[in-house]
């Protein structure tokens, strides 16, 4: 039988599981891109996941300072390996022009980048491919017509 606080850590970390999914789902409507769950694994995307992870476990990488105990919805960058921040941080993740315009998967400056966001768990992780990458992974828009939004108005870090 689990203990009071089990039950609700276990709650917390469903809300904001639950929070991240409609987060992810909202963010790609919003600028026109795919979001893709990784609970169907793509191995360029579980790779970036499990290099952030490994990066967490050795001690190297960064959190913003509002990442604590409490489970809350976690913001990386394919670009920024070993990076998380909260949803207050998000600007942290920002690229700068150079890195804005390298494709994340094969590490060659390219425009457009197809940006891209996955989730899993409370993780969301942002990428952005080059038409050749988009195409291979298949993890571009069918069409490779949509490119990195510019809207200030929503959480866009690519």
């Amino acid at each position: 039988m689990a203990t009071p606080a089990v039950t609700a850590l276990a709650d917390q970390i469903g809300a904001a599981v639950t929070d991240a999914v409609r987060l992810h789902t909202q963010i790609g409507h919003h600028q026109g891109i795919t979001p893709h769950q990784l609970s169907t694994p793509h191995p360029w995307l579980t790779r970036q996941v499990h290099t952030l992870v490994d990066t967490l476990r050795t001690g190297n990488g960064r959190l913003c300072p509002h990442i604590g105990p409490a489970p809350l919805v976690l913001y990386g960058a394919a670009w920024a390996p070993g990076h998380l921040v909260c949803p207050r941080c998000i600007a942290a993740l920002r690229p700068d022009d150079t890195e804005d315009s390298t494709c994340d998967r094969c590490r060659r400056p390219a425009t457009p980048i197809y940006a891209g966001m996955a989730q899993s768990g409370l993780l969301l992780l942002a990428y952005g491919l080059c038409r050749r990458c988009a195409r291979r992974t298949g993890l571009g828009p069918t069409n490779l017509t949509h490119t990195r939004s510019t809207d200030s108005s929503t959480p866009n870090y690519r």
